[in-house]
C-alpha cells in the first residue's frame, strides 16, 4: 500500500491508482483502499473506503471521519423513465461515456453534446450532488440514491437501500430504508450537532477523552471548546484531475471543511 504513484504527495493512501476518474478533491489523511471507482467527488479527513474491488462512488460530497465498506454504491447515475428508452443512447454525452462512442455504431446514433434541431433536451447527467454528513459508517452493500442527503452521524446499515434523505444520528435498514432508531437521545444528538467535534484537532486531547463513555467526552469537549483549547482542523486540501494515465495535483488554499 503506497501513496498515488507519480504525485510525489502523501495524504491520500491508495492501492490502486486506476480507480479515480474526472476530479477528486480530498483532505489528508484520506484512505482509499482499492475501490471500483472514485467520479467527480470529493472526500474530508479521515475517511475511508474500503473498497477492495468493489466500492463506486459517484459525485459524491462526504464529509469527515467516515467509514464506507465493502460493495457500497454511493449516488450512481440515473436513467431517464419518461422518455423511449432508458437506453444511454438516447441520453448520454461523448465526454461522459467515451467507450460506449468508440463504437461507430453507437456514436451514430447517441446525442453529439448538442440539442438536435427538433429540440431535444439533453439529460442534466451530472446533477445533482449526493451528501454525505461527518461521521457516517456506509454498510457493506448498501446502495444511496443519487442527490439524497445523509446526515451527520448517521449508520446506513448493511445492504440497506436508501432513496430519501437520512437525519443526523438515524440508523437506517431495509428496501427501501427507513429509521430503525436513533444513536443516542435527542438531547445528545443536539449537543453534537452544536460541538460540530469533527470541526477540531482531538489529537492533543485523547489521553484525556474516553470515546467510549458519550456523555463524559461531550462534557470534556464542550468544556475544552468553552475556554478556547480546541484547535480548528485545518488539513491540507488537494485536487487531482485525472489526464490519461497520469493526474494533475493542485493543493487547495483552504479545507473542504
Amino acid at each position: 500500500m503506497a501513496a498515488l504513484p507519480g504525485l510525489g504527495l502523501s495524504g491520500i493512501t491508495l492501492t490502486v491508482g486506476k480507480s479515480i476518474q474526472g476530479t477528486l478533491e480530498f483532505e489528508r489523511p484520506a484512505m482509499a483502499f482499492d475501490p471500483r471507482r472514485i467520479k467527480d467527488s470529493s472526500l474530508g479527513a479521515h475517511t475511508y473506503i474500503n473498497g477492495h474491488g468493489s466500492t463506486a462512488i459517484y459525485r459524491c460530497h462526504i464529509g469527515r471521519f467516515c467509514s464506507i465498506g465493502e460493495d457500497a454504491v454511493l449516488g450512481p447515475p440515473e436513467h431517464p423513465v419518461s422518455w423511449l428508452s432508458t437506453h444511454p443512447f438516447a441520453f448520454s454525452r461523448p465526454e461522459h461515456v467515451p467507450g460506449f462512442y468508440q463504437v461507430p455504431e453507437f456514436a451514430r446514433l447517441a446525442p453529439d453534446g448538442q440539442p438536435s434541431a427538433s429540440g431535444q433536451p439533453l439529460m442534466p447527467l451530472t446533477e445533482p450532488h449526493t451528501r454525505i454528513g461527518h461521521d457516517v459508517w456506509v454498510g457493506v452493500g448498501a446502495f444511496v440514491k443519487r442527490g439524497v442527503s445523509v446526515g451527520h452521524g448517521a449508520i446506513i446499515a448493511a445492504h440497506a437501500v436508501v432513496t430519501r434523505d437520512v437525519p443526523p444520528y438515524a440508523i437506517v435498514v431495509g428496501m427501501p430504508a427507513r429509521v430503525l432508531k436513533l444513536r443516542f437521545p435527542e438531547p445528545i444528538i443536539e449537543r453534537l450537532l452544536k460541538l460540530q467535534w469533527w470541526q477540531y484537532d482531538l489529537a492533543p486531547h485523547k489521553k484525556t477523552l474516553d470515546f467510549s463513555n458519550i456523555e463524559s467526552t461531550l462534557d470534556r469537549l464542550e468544556a475544552l471548546q468553552a475556554d478556547g483549547a480546541l484547535a480548528t482542523l485545518s488539513p491540507q486540501t488537494w485536487r487531482l484531475v485525472r489526464e490519461g494515465k497520469t493526474f494533475a495535483a493542485q493543493q487547495l488554499p483552504e479545507s473542504l471543511y
